[in-house]
C-alpha cells in the first residue's frame, strides 16, 4: 500500500458505451411499484448506466487504490446530475476519471483514502451529456493502529 493515492488524480477509466434496455426500466418500474413512463427512464437508473459505462470492474477500482473486497471498502456518497432524461433503448457513451482522492483519519475510522471519479454520460451521438455521477468510496487503511 502506498503512503499517497493523489497520483492517481486525473486517472481515466477505458470508458464504454451501454444500451438501456427497456426490460430494465420496466423491471425497475415494476419492482418499485409505479407505473412506467413512455419514452423515458426512471432517474435512478443513471447510476446503473453510469457504473456500466466505466469500461472497467468494481474489482479494477479496488486495484488502483491497493485494496480488496476484504477490506472493507465502504460506498460513501453519490452526485448524480441529469441534463435530460434517460431514455429506454438510448445508447450511452461514457467516460470516466478519478477526480479526487484525499487522505483522512478519523478517531474512530482510523485512516482512511477518499477516492472520487465522476463518469459523463452522452447518448450516441450527442455533444452535451445526458447526465453526470460522481461516487466517492472509502477505503479504510490498517497502517498498524488500533
Amino acid at each position: 500500500m502506498q503512503e499517497d493515492y493523489t497520483h492517481l488524480i486525473g486517472h481515466r477509466f477505458p470508458g464504454a458505451s451501454y444500451t438501456l434496455p427497456e426490460w430494465l426500466c420496466w423491471l425497475w418500474s415494476d419492482t418499485a411499484e409505479l407505473p412506467p413512463e413512455t419514452g423515458a427512464a426512471h432517474p435512478a437508473l443513471a447510476y446503473f448506466v453510469a457504473m456500466q459505462g466505466t469500461g472497467v470492474s468494481i474489482q479494477d477500482i479496488f486495484d488502483l487504490m491497493d485494496a480488496t473486497a476484504e477490506s472493507g471498502v465502504m460506498f460513501g456518497e453519490c452526485e448524480l446530475t441529469w441534463h435530460r432524461p434517460l431514455r429506454p433503448e438510448a445508447t450511452y457513451q461514457c467516460e470516466a476519471e478519478i477526480v479526487a482522492v484525499e487522505r483522512k483519519q478519523g478517531r474512530r475510522a482510523g485512516v482512511f483514502d477518499k477516492m472520487s471519479f465522476r463518469i459523463i454520460m452522452r447518448e450516441e451521438g450527442a455533444a452535451e451529456p445526458a447526465a453526470e455521477c460522481v461516487n466517492t468510496w472509502v477505503f479504510p487503511r490498517n497502517l498498524g493502529g488500533s
